[in-house]
């Protein structure tokens, strides 16, 4: 496949239009060295749509067909996780390289061909976290490596959110196991991997707890023809041990009401406590917790917390993964490898939720 060159945008065709269409969409087409040439869709009404709102000329339905058509320099999947190893392979064998949504697939084995897969054809892979560069988070990270806390001694991560509290809310993919859908993975993944990547430590074993809330078993299908059950968890509660005694742990809610969200390392010397992933709080031994100032610097190129939350951070992703693309990247972004981790960590949670005991990773 003929590369570009270093002056012309990257041809990047999107799956998705969902998130890829309220984020990354955006994303794409505000950054200089990026160009949409085609959108792929389920439904091929509303991937017109969007597309025509966007000004993108090619719609598709069957990516693959898209591949052969289109053969990008960059590949986007947000499809749900079943197909991100289907997907991402496909497109690696095409010669293009990929950005992957989290959960990075449905288990380690899958994980583990698409980075063999990547190697093999000396591709650039991406996963989506994201969620590392919102401001008050890369400046928390930037303040755990200045020795802000101290030897770190606790990671905690706290999500109640509303976003499967209504019970007319329609059954979706994410309501599905089968599909990859619920709770563990579409945030605890982003959990998992800020653990990681703020204390530098592994996980070194699991005791997780999953359920379903039983008011919300049961949702209506789109089309009002009936009901369908709910086999993903809206509930999660993960105890974690870390190397060096770490302990993390995570406590989600999908149909919490009142709606709070925490990213906190509490250490020997101090604590630093993200809260609703906007607000920076921190205190020193002695202090009280107070808010603390994010610089500029740490700012994404765009910053619109108030219309789209991870548009920025999205971005700021990107050019770290097109940077990589054309050689020159000093910082690297979360690849496939991150997401492989991430995933052994996932299995064990599930597993450690049927068996009912701890699993060693």
């Amino acid at each position: 496949m003929d590369q570009p060159s270093h002056t012309d945008p990257l041809r990047v065709a999107l799956i998705g239009t969902g998130f890829g269409g309220r984020v990354q969409l955006p994303g794409f087409l505000s950054y200089a060295e990026t160009n949409v040439v085609a959108l792929c869709g389920r439904s091929e009404e509303k991937t017109r749509h969007i597309a025509n709102q966007h000004g993108v000329r090619a719609v598709y339905t069957d990516f693959e067909q898209m591949l052969v058509d289109i053969k990008p320099d960059l590949m986007s999947i947000t499809a749900p996780p079943r197909w991100h190893a289907y997907m991402a392979i496909a497109a690696l064998q095409v010669g293009a390289h990929v950005l992957c949504e989290k959960p990075l697939a449905m288990n380690t084995a899958e994980a583990q061909e698409m980075i063999d897969v990547a190697r093999q054809y000396e591709r650039v892979h991406t996963v989506d976290f994201e969620f590392r560069y919102l401001p008050a988070r890369y400046y928390q990270r930037v303040l755990v490596d200045q020795g802000f806390i101290g030897e770190p001694l606790l990671l905690e991560g706290t999500y109640m959110s509303a976003m499967r509290w209504d019970p007319n809310r329609a059954w979706d993919w994410w309501m599905d196991a089968e599909q990859g859908g619920g709770l563990l993975g579409a945030i605890g993944s982003h959990f998992i991997d800020a653990f990681r990547w703020l204390s530098g430590r592994e996980v070194r074993s699991v005791t997780a707890s999953l359920h379903t809330t039983p008011h919300y078993r049961y949702r209506l299908l789109p089309d009002g023809s009936g009901k369908r059950e709910v086999t993903s968890d809206d509930g999660t509660l993960l105890s974690l041990e870390m190397s060096g005694g770490l302990r993390g742990v995570i406590n989600m809610s999908a149909v919490a009401g009142g709606e709070t969200q925490r990213l906190a390392i509490h250490g020997t010397e101090g604590a630093l406590v993200v809260i609703n992933d906007t607000e920076l709080w921190g205190r020193r031994r002695g202090e009280p917790l107070q808010p603390i100032e994010i610089p500029l610097e740490y700012e994404p190129p765009v910053w619109l917390p108030d219309e789209n939350l991870l548009l920025g951070p999205f971005i700021k992703l990107l050019g770290l993964t097109v940077d990589t693309i054309r050689d020159r990247a000093v910082l690297k972004p979360p690849t496939f490898e991150d997401g492989l981790v991430v995933q052994r960590v996932l299995d064990a949670a599930y597993r450690s939720n049927q068996e009912g005991c701890r699993i060693d990773i």
